[in-house]
């Protein structure tokens, strides 16, 4: 009997052994995906391995900090989103309806390292939009009286996956500040194709401004994690402009006079 038992033991050992040396690269990943600094916002989660691997939107009145998912082992691309009403999304891309400027898209992604039995994911939002305000110097209250001022450009949507710029037709109505002037918002753009027109109150063109050149100009970089935003101060009887780059995270960093 004792030697049966030698056996038996013998025997769970070598089990043990065996389950410690056998190939776990076929078994998956938990990923545990930590939102505690997303400042309890509604999130949109997505994952792709290439292939799409989960997506989920976490309500702000249902939600816990971490939340974890089954993934395949290796690389895994990990997006999220704060809740936008002003996009829709499109296949892999959230897009802009035309005629309305770019909502207040907060977004992050990230290559997640899965080729262990566990990993973790910090997600940190941040600003992927820019918002843009046209200031005249030359008027008495700022803004001239009675008009409008119309942008365009050649970025629709913004890519879930990489947050890249989507081309595509821009267009909107810049809105009226109470301090004078116009206000619009921006996707993070591809080139310098960003233009404004200002029309009186009977539709006749009055000026035309090559915004995107202009943001060119100053220095601005459209790749920065954070996108900082813009003031365009327009001095018309001497035909310059002012460009005025705001940090998102900090004071005016720059400002140059064209």
């Amino acid at each position: 009997m004792k030697h049966v038992a030698i056996i038996g033991i013998l025997g769970l050992m070598a089990l043990c052994s065996c389950s410690v040396k056998e190939d776990r690269s076929d078994c998956p990943c938990w990923l545990t995906v930590d939102l505690s600094e997303t400042n309890g916002a509604y999130v949109q989660l997505k994952a792709w391995c290439p292939a799409p691997v989960f997506s989920e939107s976490i309500p702000r009145s249902q939600r816990d900090d971490f939340h974890e998912y089954r993934v395949p082992r290796g690389q895994v691309r990990l997006s999220a989103y704060r809740e936008a009403p002003g996009l829709f999304l499109e296949g892999e891309v959230l897009s802009i309806t035309e005629g309305s400027q770019m909502d207040s898209l907060f977004a992050s992604t990230t290559q997640v390292n899965t080729d262990a039995e566990f990993a973790h994911e910090t997600i940190r939002l941040h600003k992927n939009f820019s918002t843009v305000s046209v200031i005249f110097k030359d008027e008495e209250n700022g803004r001239p009286a009675d008009c409008r001022l119309d942008v365009s450009g050649t970025v629709a949507g913004i890519d879930v996956q990489t947050l890249a710029p989507v081309p595509g037709r821009f267009s909107c109505t810049a809105e009226e500040p109470l301090e004078g002037g116009f206000a619009f918002r921006v996707p993070r753009q591809m080139d310098a194709d960003l233009n404004a027109a200002l029309y009186s109150h009977d539709g006749s063109l009055m000026e035309s401004y090559p915004v995107g050149w202009l943001i060119q100009q100053a220095g601005f970089d459209w790749n920065k994690t954070d996108l900082s935003d813009v003031e365009i101060l327009v001095d018309t009887p001497t035909a310059t402009f002012t460009i005025t780059v705001k940090e998102w995270d900090g004071p005016v960093s720059f400002s140059v006079t064209i």
